[in-house]
């Protein structure tokens, strides 16, 4: 379970993305900040994993924040996502030399802001897993960690039999589609399907998104990824 803080100064906008995070798999909110001073404490108190940070802060400025919290003992740092409407060169750029791993623009929706999250998780489990990692995995994981959409061009990636069928079959439908879907229409297992698509997902060559219904968990959906 990934501990998260919001870190927002407007008390609705605190509840929705509160909202967003709680119903995403594998995350929990642990807090909820309104002020850079709120903010320190519950990092040093709590220790979550991720925060999600508002730069427009009564006290002080969300980046100066930032700065101080990449100051705590190893122990007590997190990682950091920046919730913005500022669009300046400046903020992005000091954000990103921080180590700010993503930088998101508002408005977002929930689907925007799944994406990311998830996309934060897998990279953090394979982080986790403490084994050693290729320069090409490292390479995969760092714009992973920078959300689905990523920016290294996918041509250069090697192709496979079963990639190619995937993403002929994903191309004439001009949909997303789900791993049971795959599964079924090309004689796959479930866990080869969604194997292969994670992949792809890291490779640049998907986008994954989720589709949420009135209860049970959101459907992993997979789609063709926009070039940016």
């Amino acid at each position: 379970m990934i501990n998260t803080l919001i870190v927002e100064d407007d008390f609705r906008v605190a509840e929705i993305h509160t909202a967003y995070v709680s119903n995403i798999p594998g995350f929990k909110v642990v807090g909820t900040a309104h002020n850079g001073t709120e903010a320190y404490d519950l990092v040093v108190e709590k220790k979550p994993h991720l925060v999600l940070l508002d730069l427009y802060l009564p006290d002080e400025h969300g980046l100066a924040l930032f700065a101080r919290l990449q100051q705590l003992p190893r122990g007590s740092k997190t990682d950091v996502f920046i919730i913005s409407a500022a669009r300046d060169v400046a903020s992005i750029r000091e954000a990103l030399q921080l180590g700010a791993a993503q930088y998101i623009m508002k408005p977002f929706n929930q689907r925007q802001l799944a994406e990311r999250l998830l996309a934060y998780k897998a990279a953090r489990e394979r982080l986790d897993t403490g084994s050693e990692i290729s320069q090409d995995e490292v390479d995969r994981l760092s714009a992973l960690m920078r959300g689905p959409r990523l920016s290294a061009a996918t041509s250069n990636i090697p192709k496979n039999p079963t990639t190619t069928t995937i993403l002929k079959y994903i191309q004439d439908l001009h949909d997303a589609v789900s791993a049971n879907q795959v599964s079924d229409e090309l004689g796959l297992s479930r866990a080869t399907a969604q194997r292969y698509l994670s992949q792809m997902v890291e490779n640049g060559q998907l986008e994954l998104t989720l589709q949420y219904g009135s209860t049970g968990r959101p459907i992993h959906l997979f789609r063709i990824a926009k070039r940016v």
